[in-house]
């Protein structure tokens, strides 16, 4: 695409500027990059959570400093292994839950939703991908913004904000903050190995002045080999006797065939041939020929990513302007089955077929290819770029600025699907490129018949030309985009300053245009591919309005107060979010803080204008199956309202300690949320069964000859409410000690309550300790933690790191054995200055290489909370010149 072409040529420009002598500055020096990532020793001045400096005294902020963003080489959402309050994030890869989002990832702070944690880049919104989650979230991808060396530090606040920053700041802001002042270019090049797959980065920053003219750039290339999941032992199917849990379905290739004749399905008679290694029956009685699809798939995806990063700030007659510009092209290229299962139609092979071994017409159920074919591909492009600047100065006593940012991402989602009527067709011996079907003769000239039995690979029967096949197959086609556009204008100065303290104000004004677009292949319009199904293409756009104030009183040494109110208008709905923090240093080394709050935010384009085509694996009388789903937007959605408070108490008593703990809660109503597949199945299954007809749940189940499932209608929903509420601990410690720097660092998440009302009198349905596949809520473990230990000194660091995932429960219906087993991992990583300029540090991820806990999913893991790579070993080398 153009956009790789430009960024691979900006890139390597960039990195050249990064081997290459630059003009001295005045500025800190970068020190040396080593595994010590200790965020709570960080010595900065958050920003994060206030228009007005110093924000992490009033709320909880976790600081990400520059040396632990060293250790992400060039993936970002490695970020969000740090961080134990993120819970629910989808940032692996998931084809068969979440086909349309691979390659992208996003933080989910309290698993209040992939959309609720508004991320910011130098305090700047960024736009929302153009890709959708499986709920129908909109969110932020990790994975498109800045190369991770121009990063100096990252600010979490774990608390809402949207009285600060607008909607989307429900359960918190991530802000990343890029390097300025950079004295001297820099270029990294890293290394990973697993066993079966590798990933390599390289990075390069340079800063440079002209006058008082100062500039960044950054660029960076990332490459991972795929994983695929015949690499492991633990996905493959036959590990588990071939469970119904597993990687197999009944959708086979030989595939099974209803048979009007008998009122029930016969397996092809072909399908015990060893010829297909992957084709089974679970008995001698079993009526579906199965298959075993557990060496399709990728564990971790081959991925491509190129980023470029360069921002100007200058003096301009009092005033300071600055410019950045960001671009990211990534591409990533997913294995699954050779074929889809055909889940939308019913397709019939007629009784003339010369190769129908049943002598009457039968309904096929299975798929186009088996395992013979080998995987079939699907390819994720994605471009996004970003342009912003700004101006600020002071006026009358006011320091004032002004901002504008346009950011796009546009996604190319192709993924190869069978086309139902060009099928069917050839069932009925009229397929082929060049076969009319309304005027040609099945079997004659160009007019072939497509042999769905076995008999086509054992040579016993017609065989299938690959011409013939090629022809049956179609694609996505998805060409999407989202935008955003700011501009927003503050101003703050004090107002007051005494002995008895300071009154300081903030003011500003913001407007904003979202907009979103999907467009799909003509085939998908039509409801043509036999698993995709059918989705409308749509466009449309949100435009939000804003005025915002804030107010902070330092009283005497003790107090120190935050006001907070922004009235926020987005499309017809608005409202206003109040926010009230407060801190109370009580004795010295003492501290307490509480913050109250409320955040309002619209329904997104996609739920209330879009449609979405999705095919997740549900288990329907008695048997794991995918079906096609459609859910359509809801034009009369109403908007979420939320509530939050957190209170805590900050302790150093001296020594090199410090420990925060903070208790939050939040309170959400009108969620926004998809309806479950699987329990508008099993109302329709209970209704029927209490001998009802015509109820809604029915209404939206439809199904083919044999009750085969073939569809769910679904529709995007206000829930009535969520409550969740829980702790975080953070400890951080430091001192002297054999020759250096001992530290250790511990950061804990304990979730106390996570309730979801579907409706009001609804029973409340606790999300904690659970899979959530039965609810709005995603994985959520009640405990994670992660204490790190290091020392450094002498030019070398030494650090090793456990990380803890509590135990939960799977609520897939259908499974025999529900507990996941909790999981502890370690990491260790050794850094070293080896020369002027020239640092090493080497990494192991998971050092005992152990396996993720079994999980009664396809994989046998949970792809939301557990990294299924093993032990990843990396070295990676930094020269600044």
């Amino acid at each position: 695409m153009c956009l790789r072409s430009i960024l691979t040529g900006a890139a390597a420009l960039a990195l050249l500027a990064a081997a290459g002598p630059a003009v001295a500055q005045s500025g800190p020096r970068s020190p040396a990059q080593g595994p010590d990532a200790d965020p709570v020793t960080v010595d900065v001045l958050v920003v994060t959570g206030s228009r007005l400096a110093g924000a992490g005294r009033l709320t909880p902020v976790e600081v990400i400093g520059r040396e632990a963003l060293g250790t992400l080489g060039g993936d970002a959402s490695v970020l969000l292994t740090r961080l134990t309050a993120n819970s629910g994030s989808e940032a692996r890869v998931d084809q068969l839950n979440a086909p349309q989002s691979s390659g992208v990832a996003q933080v989910n702070l309290r698993n209040l939703g992939l959309g609720a944690t508004l991320v910011l880049v130098d305090g700047q919104r960024w736009t929302t991908s153009a890709a959708i989650a499986p709920d129908g979230s909109a969110f932020v991808d990790l994975n498109s913004l800045v190369p991770t060396i121009a990063l100096e530090r990252v600010e979490v606040l774990k608390d809402g904000a949207s009285a600060v920053y607008g909607s989307d700041a429900v359960a918190g802001v991530m802000n990343l903050i890029t390097r300025r002042e950079v004295t001297r270019p820099e270029l990294q090049v890293g290394h990973a190995a697993g066993r079966g797959f590798g990933e390599t980065t390289v990075q390069g920053l340079a800063g440079l002045r002209w006058r008082d003219v100062t500039a960044t750039v950054a660029a960076a290339h990332f490459h991972r080999s795929a994983l695929s999941t015949d690499e492991r032992d633990f996905p493959q199917a036959e590990r588990y006797g071939r469970a119904g849990w597993t990687a197999v379905t009944s959708y086979g290739q030989p595939g099974s065939y209803f048979r009007p004749s008998t009122g029930g399905f016969a397996p092809d008679p072909a399908c015990g041939d060893p010829t297909f290694t992957k084709a089974f029956r679970n008995s001698a009685t079993d009526v579906f020929c199965r298959l075993d699809y557990s060496d399709f798939f990728d564990l971790a995806p081959e991925e491509t990513r190129t980023q470029v990063f360069a921002e100007v700030r200058a003096p301009l007659g009092g005033l300071e302007v600055w410019g950045q510009v960001a671009a990211s092209d990534t591409f990533t290229r997913i294995r699954q089955s050779p074929s889809l299962p055909i889940l939308a139609r019913a397709l019939t092979v007629p009784a003339t077929h010369p190769d129908n071994p049943f002598g009457e017409t039968v309904t096929f159920r299975g798929r186009l290819l088996g395992a013979e074919a080998g995987a079939s591909t699907a390819d994720f492009a994605y471009e996004t770029w970003r342009l912003a600047g700004g101006v600020s100065g002071e006026a009358a006593g006011w320091r004032w600025s002004a901002a504008a940012t346009v950011s796009r991402q546009h996604v190319a989602y192709d993924k190869p699907d069978v086309i139902g009527s060009a099928v069917q067709a050839a069932l009925n011996g009229l397929g082929g490129a060049g076969c009319d079907p309304a005027a040609g003769t099945p079997g004659v000239g160009p007019c072939r018949w497509f042999n769905p039995f076995g008999s086509a690979t054992l040579g016993t029967g017609t065989a299938n030309a690959p011409e013939l096949i090629d022809s049956l197959i179609g694609s996505t086609g998805l060409r999407g985009a989202a935008g955003l556009s700011t501009i927003e204008i503050e101003a703050d100065r004090r107002l007051a300053e005494g002995n008895r303290g300071t009154l300081d104000l903030a003011l500003g004004v913001e407007a904003r245009e979202s907009r979103f677009r999907h467009d799909w292949s003509d085939l998908v319009n039509a409801g043509e591919l036999l698993t995709a199904g059918q989705s409308p293409d749509f466009e449309g756009r949100l435009r939000a309005a804003a005025v915002f104030a804030e107010a902070r009183a330092r009283l005497g040494d003790a107090w120190e107060l935050q006001l907070a109110a922004r009235h926020e208008r987005q499309g017809d709905q608005d409202a206003l979010s109040p926010k009230v923090a407060a801190r109370w240093d009580l004795a010295p080394g003492l501290a307490l803080r509480g913050a109250w709050g409320r955040a309002f935010r619209a329904p997104s384009v996609f739920v209330t204008d879009g449609a979405q085509a999705a095919q997740p694996s549900v288990f329907d009388r008695g048997a794991f199956v995918f079906v096609n789903t459609l859910t359509t937007g809801n034009p009369d959605l109403k908007p979420e309202r939320s509530e939050h408070l957190s209170l805590g108490a900050v302790w150093a008593p001296g020594g090199g300690l410090t420990v925060t703990l903070d208790g939050w809660r939040f309170e959400t109503t009108d969620l926004v949320v998809k309806e479950s597949a699987q329990a508008v199945i099993d109302q329709a299954a209970r209704d029927t069964a209490a001998g009802l007809t015509g109820t809604a749940a029915q209404g939206q189940v439809s199904r083919g000859p044999g009750g085969t499932l073939t569809g769910v209608r679904l529709g995007f929903l206000n829930a009535s409410a969520v409550t969740a509420q829980g702790w975080d601990l953070a400890a951080g410690w430091g001192r002297a000690a054999w020759g250096g720097t001992v530290s250790a660092d511990l950061r804990w998440t304990y979730i106390d309550r996570h309730d979801i009302r579907l409706s009001p009198g609804a029973p409340a349905v606790s999300a904690v300790g659970s899979t959530n596949l039965n609810t709005l809520a995603r994985s959520m473990p009640r405990n994670q933690g992660r204490l790190a230990l290091g020392w450094r000194g002498a030019g070398q660091t030494v650090s090793l790191t456990a990380r803890y995932t509590h135990g939960y429960r799977n609520d897939r219906a259908g499974i025999t054995r529900t507990d996941i087993a909790s999981q502890t991992t370690f990491d260790f990583a050794y850094g070293a200055a080896l020369g002027e300029g020239l640092d090493l540090r080497l990494e192991a991820i998971n050092l005992t290489d152990r396996d993720p806990p079994l999980v009664q999913f396809a994989f046998a893991y949970d792809p939301v909370v557990a990294d299924p790579r093993g032990r990843l070993v990396s070295l990676t080398v930094t020269q600044r010149f």
